[in-house]
């Protein structure tokens, strides 16, 4: 078992032995937004580390055995890759009845003795009693599964899965359509009358789960929490784990509205409330008249752009053409984030890898300019940040990475920032480019916004575009006009041979000769960063502290 998990016995055996129980988890509690409070243990971090790999251990576990279901749908959406509340909620959409049962207790009704019990009778597994009770011992505390554990959510669908099983059942025998996510249980139909035999209606009109049901849930080691059952009809709005599902999977109108109201006031004033709805949709730990904080709001806003966008079928040259509503206002606040907000100076790079030189410089070069990175104890602090070129602000911002990025940022950055009518824009945002033939229309774009037939050729240190907004050329080097960023590493790292292959040019792309300029900064500069020289970046290091400087000396001025 040691060796599965990547420990020595010894270790092992200390963490679960000699290690004081109450110094394996630290206890608190958060309000549940059903009200009440929820105990969270969160393990130490030595076992926490142990109890992830063995997390990844049995997920692989599971997909291995239940990745292709024997149904036409998965039957647990939580805690899996590629699965969601958003898959949880399309098996239901569309239906004449949706029922909803909520069970209690979820982690904690599964013990010990279940645990051990399940590995060592599971076919799948069918484990030797020792090993059982080890993997027992490491998922367990105080005789339960404990909620804030990594092992927690995979052993729940492990041992929660005979409970699906006997549920699907039950639903295909009456043309039901079955799933889980988590402790959240859902059935629908599209038959005139709701079975008997999962639910009946009581002679006030409520719903409760049917003896059978009852009996086989309890027959699985869980409880019904009869206090979150509800029984909804076509006829009026339908729900399943918070989502819409009458004929599409959607957001509740009410949670966008609100998040449509808390953009409205963060780009006003600077600040927002949360609204009931979003309070209650995804912030259990908020209660009452409180503040907004920027991660709530991103989370709230990523959640409705995931799902409106599931009933999008455009290509995304299509949706760049026309962005839906939720889009544009996503896209606001990104640009809020990252250009107005921003809690450090901004380095906007052509591409990926060129963020990867400038930290591994900086980590190297960091007594030099201690301005701009602290290192102490081995933890490095950055006190500039790299714009990503994620696929998230790809879709977003239409950024998919090189000069043309620049050139659309510079020409619209004052139209981009004109919703944001709140105190921002405390540091730069910097445009780096390469000093080459494709920066010119780069060039081109900053005279254009800047004006006063300024001349932009890139042999300044910096340029100031405007508001916030600056562009950096990189540095000449021995007078060469041409220059990408990769030459300012020395010529023997830049002939590095990986595989026998060598580092691709912008104009060389077979692949059986050359490698890609992910893999040298990947594989090449990030783990010898100790031993680079890399004392050509102080030239472009220097020129982003000017600009620094600039610009704090620009709102001196203006305050």
């Amino acid at each position: 078992m040691a060796r599965l998990l990547g420990f020595r016995p010894k270790a092992l055996s200390f963490l679960l032995y000699k290690l004081p129980d109450n110094s394996k988890y630290t206890t608190f509690k958060i309000p549940k937004k059903s009200g009440g409070e929820r105990e969270i243990n969160a393990p130490d971090p030595r076992l926490k580390g142990l109890q992830k790999r063995l997390a990844n251990l049995l997920q692989n576990c599971f997909e291995e055995i239940y990745g292709r279901e024997r149904y036409n749908h998965s039957l647990s959406h939580a805690f899996r890759k590629d699965h969601s509340i958003i898959t949880n909620a399309r098996a239901h959409k569309n239906k004449r009845y949706v029922f909803n049962i909520d069970l209690i207790d979820f982690f904690p009704s599964i013990n010990f003795g279940r645990v051990r019990g399940y590995f060592i009778k599971n076919t799948d597994f069918g484990l030797h009693p020792n090993v059982a009770t080890v993997i027992a011992q490491i998922v367990c505390y105080n005789n339960e599964l404990p909620q804030g554990s990594p092992t927690s959510p995979v052993l729940s669908n492990l041992i929660g899965h005979i409970l699906d099983v006997r549920l699907v059942i039950l639903a295909k025998k009456t043309k039901c359509q079955y799933s889980r996510y988590a402790d959240d249980i859902t059935f629908s139909t599209r038959e005139k009358q709701f079975p008997s035999t999962i639910a009946t209606q009581d002679d006030a009109g409520c719903w409760h789960p049917s003896s059978k049901l009852l009996c086989i849930i309890r027959k699985s080691g869980f409880e019904v929490n009869h206090n979150k059952t509800t029984m909804q009809h076509h006829a009026y709005r339908q729900v399943t784990t918070g989502l819409v599902v009458n004929r599409k999977v959607n957001i509740k109108a009410s949670y966008y509205r609100q998040a449509r109201a808390m953009c409205s006031s963060l780009f006003k004033t600077g600040a927002f409330y949360i609204g009931t709805e979003v309070r209650k949709g995804r912030s259990a730990s908020i209660s009452g008249k409180d503040l907004g904080s920027i991660n709530v709001l991103r989370g709230v806003l990523s959640h409705i752009y995931n799902v409106k966008r599931l009933n999008d079928k455009r290509d995304q040259k299509e949706r760049w053409g026309k962005p839906t509503a939720i889009h544009k206002l996503y896209e606001k606040f990104v640009l809020f984030e990252k250009f107005h907000n921003l809690r450090k100076p901004l380095i906007f790079c052509e591409g990926k890898t060129d963020s990867v030189y400038l930290k591994c410089a900086l980590y190297s070069l960091a007594s030099e300019y201690p301005d701009l990175i602290q290192v102490s104890n081995g933890e490095v602090n950055y006190a500039i940040d790299f714009f990503k070129h994620s696929k998230s602000n790809q879709d977003l911002l239409q950024f998919s990475g090189g000069t043309g990025d620049s050139r659309y940022l510079i020409k619209d950055y004052n139209k981009k920032m004109k919703p944001f009518l709140c105190k921002g824009k405390r540091f730069p945002v910097i445009i780096l480019v390469d000093s080459d033939q494709g920066s010119k229309k780069v060039f081109s774009a900053a005279k254009e916004v800047i004006g006063n037939n300024e001349n932009v050729t890139g042999d300044e240190d910096f340029y100031y575009i405007t508001q916030n907004l600056y562009l950096i050329a990189l540095p000449k080097i021995n007078n060469v006009s041409s220059v990408a960023i990769e030459d300012f590493f020395e010529k023997s790292v830049r002939e590095t041979k990986i595989d026998g292959k060598s580092l691709a040019k912008s104009n060389e792309s077979d692949n059986r000769k050359y490698y890609s300029k992910h893999i040298f900064a990947e594989k090449v500069i990030r783990p010898n960063k100790g031993k680079i020289n890399f004392e050509r970046f102080k030239g472009i290091l220097d020129r982003i502290l000017k600009v620094i400087q600039d610009y704090e000396s620009r709102r001196e001025t203006k305050s």
